[in-house]
């Protein structure tokens, strides 16, 4: 059977399945360059329309991975365009703080659609839906998203159907790997909000691949009051809460901890596996906003970072002591919380802990697969299911600027030489990886026992914030050297964050945090990125040391760069000296 799923929410999504198998997973903000789009992926699906006619295949049924989305949030480009005052006056006195006084918001909505700011198509005709009667008409928006579909393939309205949000991210976060391991899971799912819903509780039974689902809640505010604190922490929602976690280390614990049990502590609970309201205030977004006045922002970071921790690790407790199940699969938003998942894998009751990459809505599109073929699908091999660098030929692209050294044949051992004395590389080569984290496809790499490579990624390529960390590609099979991992977790994504091994952190520091020594680690395997592994352990060879730092290809505020023309656009853009393609070319700045 032959499978599509679609995301049609936050960072829009496609994805191909051919008889179990993922063949296809494709962000729509790769092909328009602007990040995270809520958008219909017209220009994912078409993609995979090509593949589709060139291998001769039929689709069988086409999924949508969110049954009740609301045409408002389309119609409302507020996701592409809004500043950080935009926001903080829609949550304040705009929108919901008018709702809350019972006030209307019609003028306000109205005001937005005629915002000429937003340039970004939606893909969808919306024409309709800026009635006020259709702005929140679910059933018309899934009549226009099943247009949308048909206008790019011959399909009849039978295949076409709408699953649950949180049903696709469980399918999704057990499937994508755990299928097989013959031992029971339990899967959660948390997120800001999916068809009313924001955490959910999956069971599988007698070791078979069969989830049950046993939980649901639309009383977990953890992902909204993340975004509320990133929000008036003055960065943007739904998008920098990464940074508001990078951040959190910074604090003291005495300071976090005071802002965690005077603002945080009493808002949500755990009672029988399911997260719900405490004390919760009704305006929340205005009790936090006042409640941040006395505090530093560093300290409120930190303190949002340990009542994150402690909502989890009372959550994975009770589903432990209800369900005895010790193996743990976590997706959904708050999943890209590394910091999180790293708490949760030291619990002593945890024997393992899988996390998916990009657990976000940009990977519904997967668990729609995955839902759809019923425990009879493979787990993936890897996450390279993007768009094919060589479909453009180096050869025919043209620099502006002329002045570039092109060196041909050149192999891992000359990369890793560079490497050695200081050398920041772009490695761009054969399939994109998936998701939010680079894995060797589209990477920036280079010499982690060297401190000023940061200062040179930050200053001269990437303009990221002072405080953010970068990453590391770590050897599997020299793990050991880097990371202290007792359970051999599998964090082959850069979902999990590890401690480091104090003695050696000097071969690394640059890919650790500078606060905690603390690592979000792509544990290689060489059969996953065998090049790339290849590149890593020349390096190795020449160091002793079994990693690289490895960042995303992109320029500050751009998706990863994603075809040869955009990446050797980031090149040019940047103070990068170095572009090696696809393991034969290396292009020179002289």
């Amino acid at each position: 059977m032959n499978y599509i799923g679609i995301n049609l929410s936050h960072n829009a999504s496609a994805c191909l399945m051919v008889n179990g198998v993922i063949k296809l997973a494709l962000q729509e903000e790769r092909f328009l360059q602007f990040k995270s789009p809520w958008v219909f992926p017209k220009l994912s699906l078409q993609y995979i329309l090509k593949y589709l006619k060139k291998n001769k295949l039929q689709i069988d049924k086409i999924a949508f991975s969110t049954e009740y989305n609301r045409p408002f949030e389309y119609i409302n480009p507020m996701h592409h365009f809004f500043s950080i005052k935009d926001w903080k006056e829609f949550y304040g006195e705009k929108f919901y703080g008018r709702k809350f006084k019972g006030l209307s918001v019609d003028d306000y909505i109205k005001k937005m659609f005629s915002d000429k700011r937003n340039k970004l198509s939606t893909n969808l005709n919306m024409k309709r839906f800026k009635l006020k009667k259709n702005w929140y008409n679910v059933k018309q928006f899934q009549l226009e998203q099943i247009s949308a579909v048909k206008k790019i393939f011959n399909i009849s309205d039978d295949k076409i159907c709408f699953l649950d949000h949180h049903s696709c991210h469980a399918h999704y976060a057990y499937f994508a790997a755990v299928k097989g391991y013959k031992k029971n899971f339990c899967v959660l799912t948390l997120d800001s909000e999916g068809d009313v819903s924001n955490q959910t509780v999956w069971v599988t039974k007698n070791n078979k691949d069969i989830l049950k689902e046993v939980v649901r809640s639309e009383t977990s505010d953890l992902a909204r009051i993340y975004s509320f604190t990133t929000l008036l922490l003055s960065m943007k929602p739904h998008e920098h809460e990464f940074k508001v976690m990078g951040l959190a280390p910074y604090a003291k614990f005495e300071y976090a901890n005071k802002v965690y049990e005077d603002v945080f502590s009493k808002i949500l609970k755990v009672k029988n596996c399911k997260i719900v309201h405490n004390k919760r205030p009704r305006d929340l977004f205005n009790y936090l906003k006042k409640s941040f006045e006395k505090y530093r922002f560093d300290n409120i970071a930190g303190g949002l970072q340990i009542f994150l921790e402690k909502i989890a690790v009372e959550l994975v407790t009770q589903v432990y002591k209800k369900y005895k199940i010790r193996n743990f699969a976590i997706s959904g938003g708050v999943s890209m919380n590394i910091k999180m998942n790293k708490v949760i894998s030291e619990l002593p009751f945890v024997d393992k802990l899988y996390v998916p990459p990009s657990g976000s809505d940009e990977s519904l599109s997967m668990g729609a697969c995955y839902l759809l073929e019923k425990g009879k699908s493979k787990p993936l091999k890897n996450i390279y299911l993007g768009i094919k660098i060589d479909e453009q030929s180096p050869k025919n692209l043209l620099f502006k600027n002329k002045k570039f050294k092109i060196l041909r044949n050149i192999n891992s051992s000359y990369i890793a030489n560079l490497l050695k004395v200081g050398g920041i590389i772009a490695v761009a080569r054969h399939r994109e990886e998936f998701g939010a984290r680079a894995l060797g496809n589209r990477s920036i790499i280079a010499n982690p026992s060297m401190l000023n490579v940061v200062q040179e990624i930050n200053e001269a390529i990437k303009n990221r914030d002072f405080w953010m960390p970068f990453a590391l590609t770590v050897m599997s099979d020299k793990q050991k050297l880097v990371l202290k991992n007792p359970k051999k977790i599998n964090s082959n994504f850069m979902t999990i964050g590890f401690d480091t091994v104090n003695k050696n952190l000097n071969l690394f520091k640059a890919g650790t945090h500078p606060y905690d020594a603390t690592v979000r680690p792509q544990i290689l395997e060489k059969k996953h990125n065998a090049n790339f592994y290849k590149i890593i352990n020349s390096f190795y060879k020449l160091t002793g040391i079994p990693a690289v730092l490895n960042t995303s290809l992109n320029l500050h505020g751009k998706p990863i760069s994603s075809t040869l023309k955009d990446v050797i656009y980031t090149f040019e853009n940047s103070g990068l000296k170095y572009l090696y393609i696809n393991d034969d070319i290396l292009i020179i700045k002289k």
